[in-house]
């Protein structure tokens, strides 16, 4: 079936994209999230009072990050070589999956760096990877691209 292009015809698979990545990138934040809350421990990360007032200010900026990534990855998903292998559920996933070690190889790499001087260490400790954030970040990443996949199927 060919594609007819038109003013409104591009703008829905435009709409869609970004509407799919921020459905998707809800979702796996949600997925993600019960992960480090539950299975890691590690949600509260701000080590505050652990009162309601942190788990839930926790939970608003790790959605938020989720949505910001998500939306990084409906970007690469559009290039015209990855378009179709990310529209399709369980090749999205294997594409998700690896997007998901890319973010969390850059959160080790270079956003500790940045955490550590923005909190005045200034000798910089090796960050040590942990297998348990590469496993959320890959899970992470698997449903970020079945929920894409999906989201921009069902819109279609």
């Amino acid at each position: 079936m060919a594609r007819r292009e038109t003013a409104v015809g591009h703008e829905r698979p435009v709409r869609r994209r970004w509407l799919g990545g921020a459905v998707a990138g809800l979702l796996a934040g949600v997925v993600f999230g019960l992960y480090l809350q539950f299975v890691a421990g590690v949600l509260p990360a701000t080590g505050g009072s652990g009162g309601t007032e942190t788990l839930a200010s926790d939970w608003a900026v790790h959605l938020f990050h989720s949505v910001v990534f998500a939306l990084v990855y409906a970007g690469l998903a559009s290039w015209p070589r990855v378009e179709a292998v990310a529209d399709r559920p369980a090749t999205g996933a294997i594409l998700g999956a690896g997007y998901g070690v890319v973010v969390w190889a850059v959160a080790v790499a270079v956003a500790f760096a940045f955490w550590a001087v923005a909190n005045g260490v200034w000798v910089l400790p090796i960050p040590s990877p942990s297998w348990v954030s590469l496993a959320g970040h890959v899970l992470y990443g698997a449903v970020l691209g079945v929920g894409f996949a999906a989201v921009r199927s069902r819109a279609a």
